[in-house]
């Protein structure tokens, strides 16, 4: 998980164009780079939510599933 969540942080850092990220588009980016991510849609949102706050961005809460 720690691949996991080192991507989504580099993700968010790499494209910073807004203090505020939305989940689903996050987790769809990392759904792509690792194909076979065993976590729940849920457990990868709950992963983005807190490393995006820890990095110091803002929850986008879309409503559109990843």
């Amino acid at each position: 998980m720690s691949d996991v969540r080192q991507a989504i942080v580099r993700y968010l850092i790499d494209n910073f164009v807004s203090p505020c990220i939305s989940i689903s588009e996050v987790s769809n980016t990392v759904r792509r780079m690792f194909p076979l991510c065993e976590l729940t849609d849920w457990e990868l949102g709950d992963l983005i939510a807190r490393s995006a706050i820890d990095a110091g961005f803002a929850i986008e809460l879309d409503g559109v599933g990843p």
